[in-house]
């Protein structure tokens, strides 16, 4: 049997809304699921105060942000020191036909050495590249979000395209 939203229901929504109940504490209260809270809110006018969770998702991608940056740095790091060595000196090690161990400094590594070392390296780097794009593409948007917003409040105080004038050109 389904239940619905009666008139007691939206008291006790109105109510809880004027105590300052937060939505998820008014749908538990309730026993009603957040978007059932959510929809009748809407319905009936009611807006809930959501900038202590806009603040907080804020610091969140801030601190995202930079844990992504430090963690590009080393990882360009980490690209730079292989490369170094696939383009240095390299020491071979190993033993000899009487079984003495042997070290021979050579101008750079073998190639599966090489390989190796660029392929460690190339991974890093395309590491760094894509925590770079999540950034632009962060930045990306919030800008595209920026000007539409400005855009909306051209509209909004010129009444459209088709009414503005240039200031002085009456």
């Amino acid at each position: 049997m389904s239940r619905t939203f009666s008139p007691e229901d939206e008291e006790t929504l109105r109510q809880l809304h004027r105590d300052s109940v937060s939505r998820n504490d008014i749908a538990r209260q309730m026993g009603w699921s957040v978007g059932t809270i959510t929809n009748h809110a809407r319905r009936l006018g009611l807006d809930f105060d959501r900038s202590a969770t806009r603040a907080a998702v804020e610091a969140r991608q801030v601190d995202l942000k930079e844990q992504r940056q430090q963690a590009q740095q080393r990882l360009m790091d980490f690209f730079n020191r292989q490369l170094n060595r696939a383009q240095g000196q390299y020491r071979l090690t190993g033993f000899d036909h009487v079984g003495q161990f042997v070290a021979q400094l050579v101008p750079e590594p073998p190639a599966k050495e090489t390989k190796d070392l660029t392929t460690a390296a190339m991974q890093a780097l395309n590491g760094a590249l894509k925590l770079a794009q999540v950034d632009a593409e962060s930045d990306t948007d919030k800008a595209k979000a920026a000007l539409g917003s400005l855009g909306n409040a051209l509209s909004a105080i010129y009444g459209g395209a088709d009414d503005y004038r240039e200031p002085g050109t009456d």
